[in-house]
């Protein structure tokens, strides 16, 4: 089985940030949350800030953007319209159905493109609708906590990052490969 990391990787870019940015211009009151939102982006890229003061802000954001499920299946619906074709042509000609997608992002936003994605085996955050609040942050040593009790016996042929902050998933993969945009993968183990 190959593991492929979702943002970075199979889709380029956050797509939790572009999401949230989406959901900005279709409500303008959004508006407020651009400078702390760049400025957490900004500092979370430059190693200064944790994953996890990032998806604070985007609890902020989404109790204000996401009022019920219906309306958030929707707002997902229709922000894949947007940005399917940010999805990478490369990973998704190679992901097979018993491979594994493994990603911060919330299952709203990595199951409104399944059908894309080949396989059913995706690891994600929990967002939960009701209270905006993650029951599941899927980051760092919480990936290979959620793979392994997903999987327990299963073993890693291949796995694709853009982040070291997966190296206990780098550790138990057979090789593993770092992802940079517009060149191929390269490998790291």
């Amino acid at each position: 089985m190959n593991v492929y990391g979702f943002d970075s990787t199979i889709y380029d870019g956050e797509v939790i940030i572009d999401f949230l940015m989406f959901c900005v211009k279709k409500d303008i009151s959004l508006t407020k949350y651009i400078p702390i939102a760049t400025r957490t982006v900004t500092l979370y890229k430059m190693n200064k800030l944790p994953i996890e003061k990032v998806y604070e802000l985007i609890e902020q954001m989404t109790s204000k953007v996401i009022k019920n499920r219906k309306q958030a299946n929707s707002l997902v619906k229709e922000f894949w319209l947007h940005h399917k074709h940010k999805l990478n042509k490369y990973f998704l000609d190679r992901i097979n159905s018993d491979d594994v997608i493994i990603t911060a992002s919330p299952r709203i936003l990595t199951s409104g493109i399944s059908n894309e994605l080949k396989t059913n085996n995706i690891i994600c955050s929990e967002l939960n609708l009701e209270t905006g609040k993650f029951d599941f942050l899927c980051f760092g040593e919480n990936k290979l906590i959620a793979f392994k009790e997903r999987y327990p016996n299963a073993t890693i042929d291949e796995f694709y990052t853009v982040s070291m902050s997966d190296s206990s998933l780098i550790e138990i993969s057979n090789k593993a490969f770092l992802v940079k945009k517009k060149t191929p993968p390269k490998r790291i183990k």
